[in-house]
């Protein structure tokens, strides 16, 4: 074999090898859910157990800082559903909570009743929460949950993102102890659930701790909401209202 045909052969071979190198990165990259977790590249199935942890009522100063703590060493990601006129006054805290990967939605800029508004009111009360928020972190595709869980015809006949509630509600406004939140609620709870709780309140962070602790000894992984719902290749709907996976 000549020297430049030997050249040649080496040189179609290695173009060969890196084109099979790019596709298999490739189909790796596809593979791999946006609920793989940070620690272990750990690939969510259909078939795992997983729960959506959200908190409403946020952000607040000295409080969800704690939170963020005890989620990272924890590598858990949840979802934070904001007031708009506590972000004015919490940018740092939304920007972190962005940069770590938690997934953020609305919940009106003065927490009031939605069903008790207008629908030029409803809207203000999101675009604006929309706009201080975007204004920190950029464009975003958001999820809206109205104060109390309450909506009405007016609100899913224009609203223009997913509505989501919750499935388990843990009641940690009312000031129950941190050990009965995580008693009932790891008692409850049932793959696909959507538990509320609120990152205002020293019983909430450390119920929430507990219930991770207890829960991912139960072989639960903690998603996101929009996280949990893509494991199973349901998509979020805009002016769906959703309460749990199933």
């Amino acid at each position: 074999m000549r020297r430049w045909e030997y050249r040649a052969l080496i040189t179609a071979f290695l173009l060969l090898l890196a084109s099979l190198l790019v596709s298999a990165a490739r189909m790796d990259n596809e593979v791999r859910s946006v609920s793989e977790r940070n620690k272990g590249q750990r690939i969510i199935t259909p078939e795992d157990k997983v729960v959506a942890l959200t908190f409403d009522d946020g952000p607040k100063a000295g409080k969800t800082e704690k939170l963020l703590d005890g989620l990272k060493e924890r590598n858990v990601r949840t979802t934070f559903f904001m007031i708009g006129c506590q972000v004015q006054d919490n940018r740092d805290i939304v920007q972190r909570i962005f940069d770590e990967g938690h997934q953020i939605g609305i919940h009106t800029y003065d927490h009031v009743r939605l069903t008790e508004l207008t629908e030029e009111e409803q809207k203000q009360q999101i675009r604006q929460t929309e706009g201080v928020i975007e204004g920190l972190i950029g464009d975003y595709d958001f999820l809206l949950r109205p104060p109390y869980g309450d909506r009405n015809e007016t609100l899913l006949s224009w609203i223009d993102m997913p509505v989501v509630v919750w499935s388990i509600d843990t009641e940690d406004w009312t000031g129950r102890s941190a050990d009965l939140i995580v008693e009932e609620t790891v008692q409850d709870v049932e793959s696909g659930d959507i538990i509320l709780m609120h990152d205002i309140f020293d019983n909430s962070i450390e119920a929430a701790f507990g219930i991770i602790d207890e829960l991912q000894k139960m072989g639960y992984t903690f998603l996101t909401v929009e996280e949990m719902f893509e494991v199973r290749e349901t998509p979020l709907e805009n002016g769906e209202v959703y309460h749990h996976l199933w």
